[in-house]
């Protein structure tokens, strides 16, 4: 577990049911203010910090409203994972203008005078605009794709991340904090899911599974962010990919339960996105989902947070005991 550092607070756009916070909070650093228009997830969020597994912040409604002026000088780095609709490969081509939102975390950025920016979207293409725009304004940009598998998950999930740096006092501070960090781990994954009792009364809930499936899974987050920084550092980016070496210098890798119970096999579980509909019988077909029902049988909402590396309860509008958290916790 990262020794918290409540001198480094993020800003969070496009918060979800709080992926990104979480992985925040893996790294010591502390939110301090975040944008969510879904009413669940800001639901979610509202109840996770009843719960103190979120410290108190102000959630605001809409990106595309926000003054970013208003908060210049309020935090150290602004985080976002901009909504990937217009440049997602599910979109088939139909990139609809309407749902590109990168333009809106722009205008913050610019407005706010964001020390750091740390982004993420689901393609390269996202990622390459989001660094072209920042470096026109004077931000020194390193990017890198990590996925979850390349921490060993039992599902592959890959996404893009880029750091961008314009305040190098700020980023001295968080450099310094973040180089001291131990190794992470992955316990949660270790655990097997079948003996895990879901803390709240209805694990199932529709937008309980699309709240996790829209995250970002929060140990690749803070990974992403470690590997980011030592790019920086070292001045170098030799590839996107990152090398194993990066990986294996902030993280321990490990066979999960779902491995050691399925030795050889080398199909992936599908990642939880829209993952109502794994168990159809039309989608056995699809190698991954047929491997998902296998290991869970019917998609709920403790299947999705499990393979994401949530602590158990994360998307549940119920009320949760601190403790649930901790342990989590102490499992990275």
């Amino acid at each position: 577990m990262a020794k918290a550092n409540n001198d480094i607070k993020e800003f969070h756009l496009f918060a979800g049911i709080g992926g990104g916070i979480y992985g925040g909070e893996l790294l010591g650093h502390k939110c301090c203010a975040g944008v969510e228009i879904d009413e669940f997830c800001k639901k979610i969020l509202i109840q996770r910090q009843a719960d103190g597994w979120m410290p108190k912040f102000p959630i605001f409604d809409d990106v595309t409203k926000i003054d970013g002026s208003k908060y210049k000088g309020t935090f150290d780095i602004l985080c976002g994972g901009f909504p990937c609709q217009a440049f997602s490969y599910a979109a088939h081509g139909n990139n609809i203008e309407a749902k590109n939102l990168w333009p809106y975390m722009y205008e913050f950025v610019k407005q706010s005078d964001a020390p750091i920016v740390f982004g993420e979207n689901v393609t390269i293409v996202a990622i390459d605009k989001a660094k072209e725009d920042l470096e026109a304004i004077g931000y020194r940009v390193v990017r890198s794709r990590l996925a979850c598998i390349d921490l060993h998950a039992d599902h592959k999930r890959p996404r893009f991340w880029l750091l961008a740096v314009k305040d190098e006092n700020i980023f001295k501070k968080v450099a310094e904090h973040i180089s001291n960090l131990p190794k992470f781990r992955a316990d949660f994954w270790l655990d097997n899911p079948h003996e895990i009792v879901y803390p709240a009364p209805v694990p199932v809930l529709a937008p309980q599974k699309k709240g996790v499936g829209n995250a970002q899974a929060p140990i690749a987050a803070a990974i992403a962010f470690r590997i980011l920084v030592n790019r920086l550092l070292n001045g170098k980016q030799t590839s996107v990919n990152p090398t194993e070496e990066e990986i294996d210098s902030v993280f321990v890798k490990q066979q999960t339960w779902i491995q050691t119970q399925n030795p050889n096999d080398p199909i992936y579980i599908h990642t939880p996105t829209t993952m109502g509909n794994y168990h159809y019988k039309s989608m056995m077909k699809h190698p991954s989902c047929a491997k998902y029902v296998r290991v869970f049988g019917k998609p709920t909402a403790l299947h999705a947070e499990y393979l994401m590396g949530f602590p158990i309860g994360a998307s549940s509008p119920y009320p949760m005991n601190l403790k649930n958290y901790k342990q989590w916790i102490e499992k990275v």
